[in-house]
């Protein structure tokens, strides 16, 4: 397997992921469309009392909101089947070379071994085929999303906008430096576990019953404290992107609110700045997602890797 998580992805799944990065291409532009329409629902059609000119715009609203998410679904389900296919081509690799092969050569499978390939082909796998799915056309759709709706809300208000985007901010800082320590303990607590089903597997052995007792009961005490040391990073950094989100509409109906009475917006720009910020809210939470992602899926990665015996040329 190669030692890169990317490199692997694109051996294993390169035809699949060129299919997803063209529906994505098809479906990130779309969401600024919703945008522009809402905005002129509300200075044209309802400003100018223009009644048909409203249902007319309610119903280009509706279809592109069927097209967007008729797309969204095929995009989602095509997505699941390759992260299944990669599942399986891993618990295959995983079993061929730590079960299969030995046991073919005389070698008998040791209690550890057996323990790896349980974490291994249960958790470990589903997390790395997890993120195969979404390492190019996640990312890909969700900066589309957000960067040309934020471009969208510079062209209408560019003084609404900056002030929206200086919201963003402290999370670059911090969650790259909270992601580092899940890094950390995630690679401590899946270690942990693989010994945990040694011993759980451990058959034979002629240690003590008292002893394999003692022995599980610390490796679950200490699964149990990188969890949480897990859970109160990654808790604080949803916890500071769920405050973000929230305050995110109350600087628009400020900045917005005063702009409007001074007479340099209008009340449709405002209407379409405040769904305009979720637009852009939802997809940066999931980038923030993404980038944990990325970190945790290489560590199990290069766990798997490691386990792995070297293959003959």
């Amino acid at each position: 397997m190669p030692q890169s998580l990317y490199r692997f992805i694109w051996q294993s799944s390169r035809k699949q992921q060129v299919w997803l990065v063209l529906l994505t291409l098809i479906v990130a532009p779309m969401s600024m469309i919703p945008l522009e329409l809402q905005r002129r629902i509300v200075d044209d059609a309802i400003h100018n009392g223009d009644l048909r000119y409203m249902l007319l715009l309610c119903g280009l609203y509706l279809v592109v909101l069927l097209a967007q998410g008729g797309l969204k679904y095929i995009l989602n389900v095509y997505r699941g089947g390759l992260v299944e296919r990669i599942a399986l081509q891993l618990r295959e690799r995983i079993f061929g070379r730590l079960v299969d092969e030995p046991l073919k050569h005389g070698r008998p499978q040791t209690a550890v071994d057996r323990g790896a390939v349980v974490s291994m082909t249960s958790a470990e796998v589903e997390e790395v085929a997890g993120f195969v799915g979404d390492s190019i056309s996640m990312p890909l759709l969700q900066a589309g999303t957000a960067f040309g709706t934020l471009g969208y809300l510079f062209w209408v208000q560019p003084e609404i906008a900056a002030f929206a985007v200086a919201l963003f901010v402290p999370q670059m800082v911090i969650v790259p430096f909270g992601q580092r320590r899940i890094n950390r303990w995630a690679a401590i607590h899946a270690r942990l576990l693989r010994k945990l089903g040694g011993v759980i597997v451990m058959v034979e052995t002629g240690l003590p019953l008292r002893h394999r007792e003692r022995r599980f009961s610390k490796l679950a005490r200490g699964a149990r404290t990188t969890r949480v040391l897990i859970y109160r990073v990654k808790f604080f950094l949803t916890f500071l992107g769920n405050f973000i989100d929230a305050i995110g509409p109350l600087i628009v109906l400020a900045v917005g609110g005063y702009l409007v009475m001074r007479g340099r917006a209008e009340v449709g720009t405002l209407v379409v700045f405040i769904s305009g910020f979720q637009k852009v809210a939802d997809p940066w939470d999931q980038l923030l997602t993404f980038y944990r992602t990325t970190s945790n899926a290489r560590t199990k990665y290069r766990l798997i890797v490691d386990t792995l015996p070297a293959e003959k040329a």
